[in-house]
């Protein structure tokens, strides 16, 4: 950057720098790891319905201050002193929310107002700029401005309202700018959504509040020191973490946004839902950090866990689920022998399950019991997709080996081609690029080109041979030894072990 020139925002898709994160992008992250921290201290001090419904209603401001300048900087790309010092000025007004949000100080709900809007005017600022650099996006932005216009009017006419009434205009005003984005999609040619650049922030953000969960937990083993209770429950704990880190980094963090899908038949809607759902995903991970916290901090292994404990455990993981699920409607999984039903059932039913487990929380069960049943249910719903996976990988190479033995023969062009091939790579590179997970690899045996099969949906070994008439090629899968001709439809069992 150059620190005395102005740089007007240009949208992202421009720029040569793909999708890449940049150090002022992660350092305004940083910022929102202090305020999920105090917002899950204020949760932990009032495990209550009505705690729960201060936590999720705070949560949701800070994270929606935190994907409106996400979503802006997906658009466009910039990083000149103007846009650096608006940046700041957020930040510094997310750590006042985050202040707000642990302490209740007097006339705290002006100042959670004038935080607020502090947030908010450097976005609308930013959107000016572009709307002034990018012709192609002013229809869109028009609309943006015109939306977070009359929200941000809201909020400041909400200083002037009694007690709850305030809270009622709060929810009016954000329910405006939610709303945004559906209203303003399709409009306007420029300062389009980068997918691989949105992808990337919000996986995350998802990591920073699941380290967030963590760093509770970690906290509490710290104080009260290690012993067989903090073991067996910070143990158990950990290897739920661990399972929803998986079941939204193996499943969704890769996975491509449908253009149509059973909840939306265009590719914007589809990534609003995405975007959105993000939203209950983060606040149940948050919340299960102070589930987590409380259940470890039981005194010994035979004490009993206190309902509404029991409860804020199995709900936060059931939302995260159900949360996923709806994740894996509007994607594509990166594994390809996964399809939709075997994704979202189980989250679905696992979800029930965990509710389930609510009511028998609420008599006050013996609290590894229940740790343990919860943890089940949380890595069963990851068994039984690996199980679905292991089942469709057994029933395409059932198939496979059934096409080379229906097709093995006698072929000139695997009599002639070179005895020792070698693999240019050890993955099909337009697999890697598309983010698709190839099912099974060939190479081509006249270049060592690296492609999918074709039960792969790019089936790459074969688009490279009607590309280029390489009509040779081997298995690259483990365990296996054949070869194949395109040309005369023939396979050769044992042709690398032969060569």
């Amino acid at each position: 950057m150059s620190l005395t020139k102005w740089q007007p925002p240009v949208p992202r898709h421009h720029v040569a720098e793909q999708g890449r994160v940049t150090w002022l992008e992660l350092f305004f992250d940083l910022v929102y790891v202090a305020a999920l921290i105090q917002l899950g201290d204020r949760l932990a001090d009032d495990v209550s319905w009505s705690g729960v419904a201060a936590f999720a209603g705070v949560f949701t401001v800070l994270w929606w201050t935190w994907t409106g300048t996400t979503a802006f900087t997906n658009q466009f790309a910039v990083d000149d002193i103007t846009h650096r010092v608006l940046a700041f000025v957020q930040m510094a007004a997310v750590g006042n929310l985050a202040v707000l949000a642990a302490t209740t100080p007097e006339n705290w709900q002006a100042w959670f107002v004038l935080a607020y809007l502090a947030a908010r005017l450097p976005l609308v600022a930013m959107y000016l700029r572009a709307f002034r650099s990018d012709p192609g996006a002013k229809p869109r932005i028009k609309i943006l401005l015109g939306f977070f216009g009359a929200s941000l009017a809201i909020w400041v006419a909400s200083l002037a309202l009694p007690g709850d009434a305030r809270y009622v205009a709060w929810g009016l005003g954000l329910a405006l700018e939610f709303a945004a984005p559906l209203v303003a999609r399709g409009r306007g040619t420029g300062g389009l959504a980068h997918d691989h650049h949105l992808q990337e922030r919000y996986a995350l953000f998802t990591i920073i509040v699941l380290g967030e969960t963590f760093v509770k937990t970690l906290t509490l083993v710290s104080d009260r020191g290690i012993s067989i209770e903090t073991q067996v429950l910070g143990g158990i704990g950990f290897f739920m973490l661990i399972a929803i880190w998986w079941t939204y980094f193996d499943d969704v963090a890769d996975a491509e946004i449908r253009a149509t899908s059973a909840l939306a038949n265009n590719p914007t809607s589809n990534r609003i839902i995405w975007v959105y759902t993000h939203l209950p995903l983060a606040i149940g991970i948050t919340a299960f950090g102070v589930a987590a916290k409380k259940v470890v901090g039981v005194e010994t292994l035979s004490d009993y866990l206190k309902p509404n404990y029991a409860w804020l455990l199995v709900g936060t993981v059931a939302v995260v689920l159900l949360a996923v699920a709806i994740l894996d409607l509007v994607t594509a999984s990166p594994h390809y022998a996964i399809h939709a039903p075997e994704r979202v059932g189980p989250r679905v039913v696992a979800a029930a399950a965990l509710l389930g487990l609510g009511i028998y929380g609420a008599t006050k069960p013996n609290a590894v019991l229940f740790l343990v049943l919860v943890a089940v249910v949380v890595i069963g719903q990851i068994a039984v997709e690996v199980l679905a996976a292991h089942k469709s990988e057994y029933r395409i190479n059932r198939h496979v080996q059934g096409v080379i033995e229906d097709t093995a023969g006698s072929c000139a062009h695997l009599d002639e081609v070179d005895p020792s091939p070698t693999p240019r790579h050890g993955e099909c590179e337009a697999c890697v690029e598309l983010k698709q997970d190839p099912v099974q690899l060939r190479f081509c045996l006249i270049c060592g080109h690296v492609g999918c099969c074709d039960d792969t949906p790019g089936q790459h070994a074969r688009e490279h041979y009607e590309a280029t008439g390489h009509a040779l090629i081997a298995t690259l899968e483990r365990g296996d030894d054949w070869a194949y001709c395109y040309l005369d439809d023939v396979s050769r069992p044992g042709f690398i072990e032969a060569n």
